[in-house]
């Protein structure tokens, strides 16, 4: 997953999304430290999220699971870091849904959180 295009830009739609060995990756930016955890649009191809935890003992990863868990409808068991676990670029696997029903979900959220254009 790259960051393609104009990484402080928002660009329709949902983020990128690759199946994978029964999974669904997909890449997120996170901005910790955040005053508040809140979708930010997309930075590329990656969905971006400020969370409200500091990028320590695993405190971001957890929040953002969590979020994603919430905005998502997912159950935790879910949504685990696939990789990037200490760095702000992290790839989400997604356990148990359709891709189709991811990006609806994904589109949703975005649209929600008053991103998606």
């Amino acid at each position: 997953m790259t960051s393609s295009g104009d990484p402080g830009g928002v660009n329709p739609g949902p983020p990128a999304i690759l199946a994978r060995g029964g999974v669904l990756l997909v890449g997120v930016r996170v901005m910790p430290s955040a005053s508040r955890t809140e979708i930010r649009g997309l930075y590329g191809d990656r969905l971006k999220v400020a969370v409200n935890a500091p990028p320590e003992a695993g405190k971001a990863n957890a929040r953002l699971l969590q979020a994603l868990c919430s905005w998502l409808g997912l159950r935790a068991d879910q949504v685990t870091v696939h990789s990037g676990h200490t760095g702000r670029d992290k790839v989400i696997a997604f356990s148990g849904i359709m891709e189709a029903e991811l990006r609806n979900r994904f589109d949703r959220s975005l649209r929600e959180a008053g991103q998606a254009r």
